[in-house]
C-alpha cells in the first residue's frame, strides 16, 4: 500500500527540535492551566499592572482552592512539613483577592529548622511565600517528598527547587533568584498577614 503525503505550498515542515519544543510549551501550560482552573481564577499573562490586588498588613489567609475555598486556614489544621496555597482576604469586607499575584504558598515547619532571617518573619513555624515562580510564572503548591528535594518547594514545570528554611533561596532548576516573602503572624488560629511581599513577585 502506497501512502501520499501532500504537502502545501509554501508550508514548512516542522523539524523534531521544534515539535519538542511544543510539546514541553503545551505541558507548562496545561500544568499552569489546571492549577488556576481549579482556584477559579483567569490567568493573565503579565503581573506587572498596577490595578492587580496585592497582599497588605491585616489580610486573612484562606484557603485557595479545594473543599474549604474562601475559607480562613486555622493554624492546627495544618500539619507539621506541608505545605498549601493560599489566597489573602480583606477581613473587612470579606474579599478574597483572588489573582496570580497574590497566591500565597504556606508551609508549616519546626521553628527551629528557620533561618535566622527567615525565623523573623514567621510565626508558629508557619513561613509564607509568593507561589509563583520566579523562572517562568508556575505555581507552586508542593514540597519535594524524596532525596534531595524532601522539605524543599519544588516548581513542576521545569524542576526549580527553593529552600523554605532560608528565605526560599534557589537550591536548583533554572531560576535565579528566590521567591518573595510575605511576613506573618499569628492572630488566635487564625493565620495573618504582617506586611506586603518582600521581593519581586513573579518571573523576570
Amino acid at each position: 500500500m502506497l501512502i501520499f503525503v501532500i504537502k502545501k505550498e509554501g508550508s514548512a515542515v516542522k523539524k523534531p527540535r521544534d515539535t519538542a519544543k511544543a510539546v514541553l510549551l503545551g505541558r507548562r501550560e496545561a500544568l499552569r492551566a489546571a492549577f488556576w482552573g481549579g482556584t477559579g481564577i483567569l490567568l493573565g499573562r503579565g503581573l506587572s499592572q498596577s490595578s492587580l490586588p496585592s497582599v497588605v498588613a491585616g489580610d486573612l489567609l484562606v484557603y485557595a482552592g479545594g473543599e474549604k475555598a474562601d475559607q480562613p486556614i486555622l493554624a492546627d489544621q495544618v500539619g507539621l512539613n506541608k505545605a498549601l496555597n493560599a489566597f489573602p482576604m480583606d477581613p473587612n469586607t470579606q474579599t478574597v483577592k483572588k489573582d496570580p499575584k497574590t497566591l500565597i504558598v504556606l508551609v508549616r515547619l519546626e521553628p527551629k529548622m528557620l533561618d535566622k532571617n527567615t525565623a523573623k518573619f514567621a510565626a508558629g513555624g508557619f513561613v509564607a511565600y509568593s507561589a509563583i515562580c520566579t523562572h517562568q510564572g508556575c505555581p507552586i503548591s508542593q514540597l519535594g517528598e524524596v532525596g534531595s528535594r524532601k522539605g524543599k518547594l519544588v516548581c513542576t514545570c521545569h524542576g526549580a527547587v527553593y529552600d523554605p528554611t532560608a528565605g526560599a533561596k534557589v537550591l536548583g532548576g533554572q531560576a535565579k533568584r528566590p521567591l518573595a516573602l510575605l511576613p506573618l503572624k499569628l492572630q488566635g488560629q487564625n493565620l495573618v498577614a504582617a506586611g506586603g511581599f518582600i521581593g519581586k513577585v513573579g518571573a523576570d
